[in-house]
C-alpha cells in the first residue's frame, strides 16, 4: 500500500483509495470465511458471534459504497 507521504496528485490519491477499498473488500470476505468456518462447527451457539460478524460485514460493505470513485 503507498505510504501517504506518496499522496502527490489527484491521481495518487484515487491510487490510494483504491488501495483502500481493496483492502476492506478483502476484510469483508475474510469475515465471511469465518462465518463459514463458524457455522461448520456445529457445537455450542455462536449466534453472539455470528452477529457481531454480520454487524461488521455491513460496516465494511458501507464503507466500500462511500469510497467508490465515479
Amino acid at each position: 500500500m503507498a505510504e501517504l507521504k506518496d499522496i502527490t496528485n489527484h491521481d495518487s490519491i484515487a491510487d490510494q483509495i483504491n488501495q483502500y477499498h481493496n483492502l476492506i473488500s478483502l476484510t469483508a470476505d475474510n469475515l465471511q470465511d469465518l462465518k463459514s468456518r463458524i457455522k461448520s462447527l456445529g457445537n455450542g451457539d455462536c449466534s453472539t458471534e455470528l452477529d457481531s460478524i454480520n454487524e461488521a460485514q455491513q460496516c465494511l460493505y458501507q464503507a466500500l459504497k462511500a469510497l467508490e470513485l465515479e
